[in-house]
């Protein structure tokens, strides 16, 4: 079956939505749309939502269109360790395989031959943000077994997703006792992209948050969004603009979810 074109995109602001539907406890009232799935991001965010859907639900909900998702989305749902797809345009990697050499090394190389193919002029740069989001899984999620990484890559854009549902931003970061007087998650978010801080002191080499993202990053433009308890961090356009960060009250998330689209050059102007 050919998509449909016309139907409006499964965005954040569809999952936003479901998630303070379900919860409080209703029954979201999509009116009869169907929602046409471009991006990995809403779906595993959706997944991960404490009143969330499952990605192996998401299948048989009659107002989601997964087009060229469907794969990917069915590779997760059934949970194995590494998939690729075969056009080599998106792939991942599940749990255990983040911390197997020989399998997180032969997906960083899918993801680069993809980022390569799509259009980007340094995909080594792509890769090692989405390493960084990788080793924080391994790092603070305390639930490695829930980890996912994948990326999704087409002509002029290219997308990865990290995620885990462990112990989540503000109770990693309040562990170490310089940020204990954290207040939320929101605050917890800001604090790691702003002061790249960990829940490990500075000199243990493991205390730089999430701004070497923002460094291998800061001269590519596109979409980011960092989602963890109660808030969610968004930025649109240059992702070395901090004052396009944004940080707001979300439905409730289990552990972390990072999504990154990067926009090609001649993508990013249009």
């Amino acid at each position: 079956m050919q998509p449909d074109l016309l139907a409006p995109s499964f965005d954040y602001r569809v999952v936003d939505g479901l998630g303070r539907a379900r919860q409080r406890g209703g029954v979201p009232q999509l009116g009869g749309a169907v929602f046409r799935a471009e991006t990995l991001g809403p779906a595993v965010e959706l997944a991960h939502l404490e009143s969330g859907i499952s990605i192996g639900d998401l299948h048989g909900q009659d107002w989601l269109e997964r087009g060229s998702l469907a794969p990917i989305l069915s590779a997760l749902a059934s949970a194995q360790q590494q998939w690729l797809a075969p056009d080599g345009q998106r792939g991942l990697i599940l749990g255990s395989g983040m911390v197997g050499e020989a399998v997180l090394n032969s997906f960083k190389i899918d993801a680069h031959k993809a980022a390569l193919a799509a259009g980007f002029a340094k995909p080594a740069l792509l890769v090692a943000a989405m390493g960084e989001l990788i080793g924080n899984v391994i790092d603070h999620s305390e639930a490695i077994g829930s980890g996912v990484a994948m990326f999704s890559a087409e002509a002029g854009r290219f997308e990865f997703v990290v995620a885990d549902t462990g112990i989540g931003a503000l109770p990693s970061l309040t562990r170490n006792p310089d940020h204990a007087s954290l207040s939320d998650d929101g605050a917890a978010l800001l604090a790691m992209v702003e002061a790249g801080v960990s829940r490990f002191a500075r000199n243990s080499g493991h205390g730089n948050g999430f701004r070497p993202i923002f460094e291998k990053l800061a001269d590519m433009s596109g979409h980011l969004r960092f989602r963890s308890g109660g808030y969610g961090l968004t930025l649109d356009g240059c992702f070395g603009n901090r004052i396009a960060r944004q940080i707001a009250q979300k439905p409730k998330l289990r552990g972390l979810l990072a999504a990154v689209t990067c926009l090609a050059p001649k993508t990013a102007g249009r």
